[in-house]
């Protein structure tokens, strides 16, 4: 028996799109992703862990059982330019001891750790061979601009997740300017191209072939890709590079303050004059808040002008500047409005002081 094809029938078969779980290719893309592989790295970092056993330690070494273990973690990168310089994440060879990076035709090199930056969790290597210099025939990826990335734009991983060598994945940008609570710069982009661990260091890719942000966090109940993963704009780490280059690091500026966000029931509660702004209640000796003036219990509104409502707002606007600016804080003290005039001082290692200082 023949099915009599209505006109709305027709119409309504023209007009059903198929549901797919993922985005589709275009006919370029195998062409795409080969021109971009050779640029993508994967990267191996050994870290010495000692041990300690209070009281045993005399035992341990009678019996001659190790109290140092290798740890080895995995990760991804990417080349930068022919010099051998390659971008990947901090967390990836942090307290590392041996870093290798092993290219796409197998052949591995050491890599020494140039500069890195733990607050945006980024760090610069640079591969040589057995005789310290860098290999003349390397492919680096060329960087895009993760500014004019788009949401709902298609994009591509390339990494190491559990050690599977340059695996390609594919998804969308889901969302852009991201927090997720991992410091006061979060500023992600967010994807669902799929991203696991063995992921971390390495490049997301527009559809043009270029790197537009650096695979670093995923969100999940497993541990494995739940279709939120989270990548720092390759701008930001773009800015960093002649930072890390000269100093092996990333000058930040500090006040030397502990701080909270005021709110309406702290307002309440204190008594105090204002209920936004950032409430100082500790101040570290001799820091730069200290010289300045600033005193437990000063409320700061603004940075230069800049408005400032919680502790990120202000240490945001304090990373605009460079150490030894002067910069200009207006606070409330009582009643009173004041404006302090700070002289910066470059923020000293981050195991040296206390967690959450600005």
């Amino acid at each position: 028996m023949l099915l009599k094809m209505t006109p709305f029938l027709i119409a309504l078969l023209l007009n059903s799109a198929p549901v797919t779980a993922a985005p589709v290719a275009p006919p370029s893309m195998p062409d795409l992703v080969e021109k971009t592989l050779p640029g993508v790295v994967n990267i191996s970092s050994t870290t010495v862990v000692n041990y300690e056993v209070f009281g045993m330690d005399e035992f341990l070494r009678f019996w001659g059982i190790p109290q140092e273990r290798k740890h080895t973690s995995l990760g991804s990168g990417l080349l930068i330019d022919k010099d051998g310089y390659v971008i990947t994440n901090n967390h990836v060879v942090d307290q590392a001891t041996e870093v290798l990076v092993t290219l796409l035709d197998k052949r591995q090199f050491r890599a020494r750790i140039v500069g890195k930056d733990q607050k945006i969790d980024i760090a610069l290597l640079q591969i040589q061979d057995e005789k310290r210099r860098v290999p003349s025939d390397l492919l680096p990826v060329p960087l895009g601009n993760s500014d004019a990335v788009r949401i709902a734009e298609p994009v591509f991983a390339v990494g190491n997740p559990f050690g599977l060598q340059h695996t390609v994945t594919m998804g969308i940008i889901s969302a852009k300017n991201r927090t997720i609570g991992q410091g006061p710069f979060d500023n992600f982009l967010q994807t669902d191209a799929s991203i696991n661990p063995g992921n971390s260091g390495g490049p997301l890719f527009d559809m043009k072939g270029e790197v537009i942000g650096i695979n670093t966090v995923i969100y999940s109940r497993t541990g494995q890709s739940g279709g939120l993963g989270f990548a720092i704009p390759v701008n930001e780490a773009k800015e960093m590079i002649p930072d890390l280059k000269r100093y092996g690091r990333v000058p930040r500026p500090w006040l030397g303050l502990l701080a909270e966000r005021m709110t309406p029931q702290i307002q309440v509660y204190y008594r105090l004059s204002v209920d936004k702004g950032v409430l100082v209640y500790n101040i570290v000796q001799n820091a730069p808040a200290d010289d300045a003036g600033l005193k437990q219990g000063d409320i700061i509104t603004a940075l230069n002008g800049t408005a400032v409502a919680e502790p990120n707002d202000l240490e945001r606007a304090l990373a605009k500047h460079r150490p030894s600016d002067s910069v200009k804080l207006s606070i409330r003290r009582g009643l009173r409005k004041l404006e302090l005039k700070v002289k910066l001082e470059e923020l000293p290692k981050l195991d040296r002081v206390h967690q959450g200082i600005i």
